[in-house]
C-alpha cells in the first residue's frame, strides 16, 4: 500500500498531494520516519528509492525443479585476447558502434572467438540486429551456441542440422534451421517448409517465405505459386517478390510481356518529326490477374498515383536487360528517352526495383547518376556493383574538372557502406582537404559525413591520412573537430585490427 501511494503522488504531483511515508516500527520504517518531511520533491525520490530497493531485497527467488542442464564443452578456438576484448566492451558500451559488424569479420579472419563475459550483450545485438548476424554466428564459439539454446531469443544462433527441430523446436530455432539448410541444402530447406506449410501460424509465414531468398532456384516456382494465393496479402507480396527473381518463371514472363505492351519507344529515325529517341507508357487498370501476382493496392507512403504505381511494379518485375535487347539500346539511351514521358517516375521506380532484384549493373550505374542525394536508392543500387566497377565509377566523377561531378561522389560515398581502396581514399581527402582550403563556409553534411568516411579507408592509411590538412585556412577551427573525430575514428580501427592480427 506504501509503494502505491507514492506512485499515485507522483502522478498527481507533489503540489497537489504531500507524499506519505509513514512507515511501522520495523527497519523499513524507521528510516523512512528520517526524511525530512518539508522537501516533498525530495521526500518522493528518496522514499521510492529506498522502498525499491527494499521490495526488489525482499522478493522470494523462484524454485525452478527443472534438472540444471548439461554444461557445455570447452571451447577449443583461443578467444580474442585481453585487448580486443578491451575494443569490443567499448563497441557494446556505444563507443564507434558502427564498427562491431568490423571487428567481427576480423575476429572470424583471426581464427577467433568472442570473449564468454560479452556473449549476452553480443546475443542480444543480434537478435536486434539481423544484418550483424552472419559475421556473429561464426565467432559465438561453443559457449555461444550452448547459451542460445536457453533463451527464446537467442534462437537464431543455435546450430543444428538435426531436423526434428523442424517439429519441436521454437520459432527462432526453426527460422534458423531453415536458413541454414538453404544454404547447404536448399531443397531439403523447402520440403521441410512445405510440409508444414498449412499449419504455419500467420505472423510466421512472411519470414518462412523470405528466407527462401536463400538459394533461391527454379524448383522453388511450384510452391511459390500456390504462396500467391495465401489470404495475407504480405505473405502472397513477398512470394511475388521472389517469384519476380526468376527470369523464368511464370509470373515474371508475363511480367515482361506486359511490361513491353505498356512501354514503347518512339524512334527518332523512323519518325522524322522526332528529334531524339522517346518513350510513351500506357496505364494499366486494376484486375485479378494483376492482384495475384502481388500488384493489388499501393502502400499509403507511394506519392505516385494508383494506376502509375501499378506500371512501376509491372516494370520492377521484368528483367532489365530486356529492354536493351527489344530497342537495341543502351540503359543510359533508354533513361535519355524516358525525360519528356509523362510517366517518367514511374518508369525510374520501376528499373530501380528490377535492377536491384535482377542484379543487372548496368542498369545500376545507368540509375545511379538520377539518385545521388537519396540515401536509400543510392545504396541500394551502389550494392549491385561489383567493387572494383563501383570505385571506378566514383573516380571517374572525383577526376571530373567541374565541380558538380566531384561533389555528387561525396555525396554518393556517404550514402554507401563499403571499403575503400587506398587509391579511392587518397581521392576523396585531395577532394575534402581542397574543399577546406577554399576559405568557405564548411558543408555540415560533409563534416558530418567524414566520420562515415572513417569507417570506410583502409586503417592502415591513418597516418597518411593525418598530414597535408589545409590548418592554415581561415575555416579550419569550424572543420578542425570534425577531421579529428575522422583521424581518432581511423586510428581506433587500425588499433582493433592490429589486436586481432595473428
Amino acid at each position: 500500500m506504501a509503494w502505491q501511494e507514492l506512485v499515485t503522488c507522483a502522478l498527481l504531483g507533489t503540489e497537489r498531494q504531500a507524499p506519505s511515508v509513514a512507515g511501522d516500527e520495523g527497519a523499513l520504517g524507521q528510516l523512512l520516519d528520517r526524511l525530512d518531511e518539508e522537501d516533498r520533491e525530495g521526500v518522493l525520490l528518496r522514499a521510492a528509492g529506498i522502498m525499491a530497493l527494499w521490495r526488489q531485497a525482499g522478493r522470494q527467488l523462484a524454485d525452478d525443479p527443472q534438472p540444471l542442464p548439461p554444461p557445455c564443452e570447452p571451447d577449443t578456438t583461443p578467444d580474442c585476447g585481453r585487448l580486443a576484448h578491451r575494443h569490443l566492451a567499448l563497441l557494446l558500451q556505444g563507443h564507434d558502434s558502427e564498427l562491431l559488424p568490423e571487428w567481427l569479420e576480423a575476429l572470424g579472419a583471426a581464427g577467433r572467438r568472442a570473449p564468454e563475459e560479452c556473449l549476452p550483450a553480443l546475443l542480444d545485438v543480434g537478435a536486434k540486429q539481423t544484418v550483424l548476424r552472419p559475421a556473429l554466428l561464426p565467432v559465438l564459439g561453443r559457449r555461444g551456441r550452448w547459451l542460445a539454446r536457453h533463451h527464446p531469443a537467442w534462437g537464431y544462433a543455435v546450430e543444428t542440422t538435426d531436423e526434428t527441430v523442424w517439429q519441436t523446436g521454437r520459432f527462432e530455432e526453426r527460422l534458423a534451421l531453415l536458413r541454414q539448410l538453404r544454404a547447404t541444402r536448399p531443397e531439403c530447406g523447402r520440403e521441410l517448409l512445405v510440409a508444414t506449410w498449412s499449419e504455419e501460424q500467420v505472423r510466421h509465414r512472411r519470414e518462412f517465405i523470405q528466407a527462401l531468398a536463400i538459394g533461391l532456384n527454379p524448383a522453388d516456382e511450384p510452391f511459390l505459386e500456390t504462396v500467391l494465393d495465401d489470404r495475407n496479402g504480405e505473405v502472397a507480396h513477398a512470394a511475388a517478390d521472389l517469384l519476380a527473381r526468376l527470369p523464368e518463371s511464370r509470373l515474371s514472363r508475363e511480367m515482361t510481356a506486359r511490361a513491353l505492351r505498356r512501354v514503347r519507344l518512339q524512334s527518332a529515325g523512323l519518325l522524322k518529326r522526332l528529334k531524339r529517341d522517346r518513350l510513351e507508357a500506357d496505364l494499366p487498370e486494376d484486375e485479378p490477374a494483376l492482384r495475384r501476382d502481388g500488384i493489388a493496392d499501393p502502400p499509403s507512403k507511394v506519392k505516385l498515383g494508383e494506376k502509375a504505381w501499378r506500371l512501376s511494379q509491372i516494370v520492377g518485375a521484368a528483367p532489365p536487360a530486356i529492354w536493351s535487347r527489344e530497342w537495341r539500346r543502351t540503359p543510359a539511351e533508354i533513361l535519355a528517352a524516358s525525360r519528356d514521358c509523362e510517366w517518367r517516375q514511374a518508369l525510374l521506380d520501376g528499373w530501380v526495383l528490377a535492377a536491384q532484384r535482377h542484379r543487372d549493373p548496368d542498369w545500376a550505374e545507368a540509375l545511379l547518376p538520377l539518385h545521388p542525394d537519396h540515401a536509400t536508392l543510392t545504396a541500394a543500387l551502389a550494392e549491385v556493383l561489383p567493387p572494383g566497377r563501383f570505385e571506378a565509377y566514383l573516380l571517374a566523377l572525383l577526376r571530373e574538372s567541374s565541380g558538380g561531378g566531384r561533389a555528387t561522389a561525396l555525396v554518393v560515398l556517404s550514402h554507401v557502406e563499403r571499403p575503400w581502396s587506398v587509391e579511392l581514399g587518397r581521392a576523396v581527402l585531395e577532394q575534402v582537404r581542397r574543399r577546406i582550403g577554399e576559405d568557405k563556409q564548411p558543408d555540415w553534411w560533409l563534416a558530418n559525413a567524414l566520420r562515415g568516411f572513417a569507417r570506410w579507408l583502409p586503417p592502415e592509411f591513418s597516418e597518411e591520412a593525418a598530414a597535408g590538412w589545409p590548418t592554415e585556412s581561415e575555416q579550419w577551427p569550424q572543420w578542425e573537430n570534425a577531421v579529428n573525430e575522422f583521424l581518432d575514428r581511423l586510428r581506433f580501427r587500425r588499433a582493433m585490427r592490429e589486436a586481432l592480427a595473428p
